[in-house]
C-alpha cells in the first residue's frame, strides 16, 4: 500500500487562527552604507518550523513576488522572534541583542522603504503574513518606512493579506542616526504581543493513503486522515463531499485528535468544512495518484511518456544541481535531463552534486512548459558519488533550433561575449543578461538566487566557456531558450574531462513515411544505431550504412534513436507516421 505524506492544502490554519505561524512584525530600512541594515523581525506564535515557509518580496511598481528564499536555516522556533537581514557588518553594531539571527545574501532582503514583502507556505503558496499593499510602489503612501521602520500594533493577528491599520509607521526614523545609540535602541525590538485567536483549531499532521492500486483502473479509492491540536472547548461539524467519515475521535469536541475519511474515489478532491460558533474553515485535499508505478529506463523516455501518471525511472541519474528553493533537482543521464520539483520535501536523503540516483518514482508533470518530476517518495542512498560531470558542448545556432532538446541539461557554450559587459555592472537576481558567439544571441538568466556570482562584475572579454543549466521561458507567444548557470565556477569552467555526448547529430527526414531516415555525424567513426520504443524495448540495432538507417518495419509511434561512435553517444527523438 502506498503512502502520500502532503503538506499542501490539508494542512490548514483558520484564517482567525494564529497558533503555530510566523508573523512579521517589524521592518526596517536602514540609514547606514548602502541603506543597511535591512531587517525582518518575526514572531514566531507557537512552534514554527520554518522549512515550511518562504519569504517573497515585490519591489517598486512590479506586481510580481520573486526572489524566493526558504527559511529552513532558521530551524524550529517556539514563541520566540528570528531576525533576517540582508548581509551586512552594520546589523551587529545596530542589533547586538538580536538573537536567532539569519544573514543572507538573497535579493528578497534588497528592498527600500517602498518595497512589500511576504511570508508564504510552500505547500500551497498561500500567504501567511505580508507587510505593503500588494502590486502598489509604497511611496508617498502612509505605510512608507524608508530610512525607518514599521512595527506591528499588540494584539493584532495576520489574515494573509496587508491591513494598514494593524501597523504604526516611524518613516524616516532611522535618518543619519546610523553608529549614534543603535537602531534597536530607537525602534524597541522583541516587543510584540499577538492577539487572541478566536478559533484556535489547528491541524497539525495529515496523511493520505491509497487503498487500492490497480493499473488503470478507475475504482481506486483514497483514505485522508487529519490530525488536529488546540482546538478548545468548541463544538465542531465536519463535513465532506465524498467518502466516509470514520474517526476514533468525536469529531463534535476537537481539542486534539483525528478525524479519518475513507472511501474517497480516485480523481475526486476532498472538500471539508469545519465550523463551531467562533469558526468557519474549508479547504481542499486534492486527489492523488493511486496507480502502480510504470517503470521507465532512462530520462528520455520518461519525457515522452503522457503527464500526470506515475512512472518510476529504473535507471541511474546523476544530480547536476540542487538548491532548498522547493527542494529542487536538476537530473540527467545519458539521454536527457529533467527538473525534480519537490515541495513536499518527499526525498529526505542528502545528496552531492554529481551523486547518482536510482529508482526516483514520481508523477510527470508539466509548469510552464517546463517538464517536472514530482517525487512521491524518498529513493534512498546514492548509489554511486563523485561521477564526473561532464557538460554537453552546443552550438548556439542549434540550442536557439532546437531548445527542447536540451531542457534541464548540462550544456555548455564556447567563445561567447556578454552584450552586457563594460567592465562595472554586476549581476543581480532575477535579471536576464544576454550573450554572443558573434552570430546568435542567448540569455543567461539568473534564476538561482544564492549562486556566489551574485554581485560579481559582469565579464567584459570574450569567455572560452559558459556552463549551466538548459532552461525555456515560455512568454506565451514565444519559446525563449535561456541557460541557468550554477555558481561561479560555471564561467571559464574546466571542460578539458572528455565529454561523452556525440555533438552535432542530425536526422531526417523527422517525422518521416517513407521507410528511411538519414543519420550524420561529424565523427569518422561508424555510427551504431539502438532504437527503443516508448517502453524502453530495443527494436533496431546495427551498424549504420551509408548514413541510413531502414525502419520500414517499425509501426507508427515515437521512437528514440541511440546514435554512439567514438565512445560517445547522443540519443534523438524519431516520429514515424
Amino acid at each position: 500500500m502506498k503512502k502520500i505524506t502532503l503538506l499542501m492544502s490539508f494542512m490548514f490554519i483558520a484564517l482567525t487562527s494564529m497558533a503555530q505561524t510566523p508573523i512579521i512584525t517589524m521592518i526596517s530600512d536602514g540609514d547606514c552604507a548602502g541603506g543597511n541594515p535591512k531587517v525582518l523581525e518575526v514572531f514566531a506564535n507557537g512552534t514554527v518550523d520554518f522549512s515550511l515557509y518562504t519569504l517573497e518580496n515585490q519591489t517598486n511598481a512590479n506586481t510580481t513576488w520573486a526572489n524566493g528564499l526558504n527559511l529552513s536555516d532558521l530551524g524550529t522556533v517556539t514563541d520566540d522572534f528570528v531576525y533576517i537581514h540582508a548581509d551586512d557588518p552594520a546589523f551587529a553594531a545596530e542589533f547586538p541583542s538580536a538573537t536567532n539571527v539569519l544573514s543572507t545574501t538573497s535579493s528578497v532582503m534588497s528592498f527600500n522603504g517602498d518595497d512589500r514583502i511576504r511570508i508564504i507556505l510552500d505547500a500551497d503558496s498561500s500567504v501567511i503574513d505580508q507587510y505593503g499593499v500588494d502590486g502598489l510602489d509604497g511611496t508617498g503612501e502612509a505605510w512608507e518606512y524608508k530610512d525607518g521602520y514599521a512595527k506591528r500594533a499588540n494584539n493584532t493577528t495576520p489574515n494573509g493579506t496587508f491591513n494598514i491599520a494593524d501597523w504604526n509607521y516611524s518613516n524616516g526614523a532611522l535618518d543619519g542616526l546610523c553608529g549614534t545609540t543603535g537602531f534597536e535602541n530607537i525602534i524597541g525590538i522583541g516587543t510584540f504581543t499577538p492577539g487572541t485567536s478566536s478559533c484556535p483549531l489547528v491541524i497539525v499532521l495529515d496523511t493520505v493513503i491509497c487503498d487500492t492500486e490497480t493499473q488503470g483502473a478507475t475504482s481506486d479509492t483514497y483514505t485522508a486522515t487529519a490530525t488536529f491540536t488546540g482546538g478548545g472547548t468548541e463544538t465542531y461539524t465536519f463535513s465532506i463531499n465524498a467518502g466516509t467519515v470514520t474517526s476514533p475521535d468525536d469529531p463534535s469536541t476537537m481539542p486534539t485528535g483525528s478525524i479519518v475519511v475513507t472511501n474517497i474515489p480516485e480523481g475526486t478532491d476532498l472538500t471539508y468544512t469545519l465550523t463551531s460558533t467562533n469558526c468557519s474553515i474549508q479547504g481542499t485535499v486534492p486527489s492523488p495518484s493511486c496507480e502502480t508505478a510504470s517503470n521507465v529506463s532512462d530520462i528520455a523516455t520518461l519525457r515522452q511518456l503522457p503527464l500526470n501518471a506515475v512512472y518510476t525511472l529504473t535507471g541511474e541519474a546523476l544530480l547536476t544541481y540542487q538548491q532548498s528553493f522547493r527542494n529542487q533537482k536538476y537530473i540527467e543521464d545519458a539521454t536527457a535531463a529533467i527538473l525534480i520539483d519537490d515541495s513536499a520535501g518527499n526525498i529526505s536523503t542528502t545528496y552531492a552534486i554529481a551523486d547518482g540516483i536510482t529508482g526516483i518514482t514520481g508523477e510527470l508533470t508539466e509548469y510552464n512548459g517546463t517538464m517536472q518530476f514530482i517525487p512521491e517518495s524518498d529513493p534512498g542512498a546514492a548509489t554511486s558519488n563523485g561521477n564526473t560531470l561532464s557538460p554537453q558542448v552546443v552550438t548556439m545556432t542549434d540550442y536557439i533550433a532546437n531548445p527542447q532538446n536540451y531542457e534541464s541539461e548540462l550544456i555548455a557554450f564556447t567563445n561567447i561575449t556578454f552584450v552586457d559587459g563594460d567592465g562595472s555592472e554586476t549581476f543581480d537576481v532575477g535579471m536576464d543578461y544576454f550573450f554572443t558567439d558573434g552570430d546568435q544571441v542567448v540569455t543567461m538568466r539568473t534564476q538561482f538566487y544564492d549562486a556566489d556570482y551574485i554581485g560579481e562584475i559582469i565579464p567584459d572579454t570574450q569567455l572560452t566557456n559558459l556552463v549551466g543549466i538548459a532552461a525555456l521561458f515560455d512568454d506565451g507567444t514565444n519559446v525563449i531558450p535561456q541557460i541557468f548557470p550554477r555558481s561561479l565556477a560555471d564561467f571559464e569552467a574546466d571542460l578539458a574531462v572528455s565529454n561523452k555526448t556525440l555533438t552535432n547529430v542530425s536526422l531526417y527526414p523527422n517525422p518521416t513515411k517513407t521507410g528511411f531516415v538519414t543519420i550524420k555525424t561529424a565523427s569518422s567513426e561508424v555510427a551504431s544505431i539502438e532504437v527503443y520504443n516508448l517502453l524502453g524495448k530495443q527494436v533496431i540495432a546495427q551498424t549504420l550504412t551509408n548514413n541510413t538507417l531502414n525502419v520500414s518495419s517499425l509501426a507508427s509511434g515515437v521512437y528514440l534513436v541511440k546514435v554512439s561512435a567514438e565512445g560517445k553517444t547522443a540519443t534523438k527523438k524519431l516520429v514515424i507516421k
